[in-house]
């Protein structure tokens, strides 16, 4: 990728954030500029390309055709992100699933159990359909907390994993609406 490209591409976000593997290129422009025009590291791509602006046009088309090696650093980046992730699934990747398990054969446990009871009920004529139609709210009962719970863990695990994504891209993490309520009712940051 061409260093026009790049620093076209950061804009007014640093450098260093848009692009880290384009660093040293700020380096590389610092040593054509004169003592009083040198970038800070932390410099942006629009001020990065002003700067060289103001180079003789020989020095500014070697800076700017300059080839780097980004598409290169951008998939060791990437590739470093995603086995950060990976690790960090690792370590919960037993407790939580096992739990769902536990509550995934609770549930489907209840409903055969339900269903069986209901089937031998009418087959057997112990009980009238009338009588077996009015025990819906005895069976939501005994699966609404595991369902509740199955519900729940994987909501928050996306939840969780999506936080996690974006704190690794650099971004800040969201706080959940209930956090941002409390903050603004407290005087707390959100």
């Amino acid at each position: 990728m061409k260093a026009l490209d790049i620093l076209l591409k950061a804009g007014e976000t640093a450098l260093s954030i848009a692009c880290p593997a384009a660093i040293p290129f700020i380096g590389m422009a610092n040593s054509m500029l004169p003592a009083d025009k040198q970038l800070p590291m932390n410099a942006t791509g629009k001020q990065v390309h002003e700067a060289i602006q103001t180079l003789p046009p020989d020095q500014q088309a070697m800076l700017l055709s300059k080839q780097l090696d980004v598409e290169m650093a951008e998939i060791h980046s990437f590739t470093a992100i995603q086995e950060s992730l990976a690790k960090a699934d690792i370590a919960g990747s037993s407790t939580r699933p096992e739990i769902a398990k536990m509550m995934a054969t609770v549930v489907c446990f209840a409903v055969v159990a339900f269903v069986s009871a209901w089937v031998v009920a009418l087959f057997t004529k112990q009980a009238a359909m009338e009588q077996v139609s009015g025990s819906w709210p005895v069976m939501l009962t005994a699966l609404g907390t595991p369902t509740a719970l199955l519900r729940s863990y994987f909501g928050l695990r996306t939840k969780e994993k999506n936080g996690r994504y974006g704190i690794a891209l650099g971004q800040a993490p969201q706080p959940s609406p209930l956090a941002s309520l409390a903050g603004a009712l407290f005087g707390g940051k959100q």
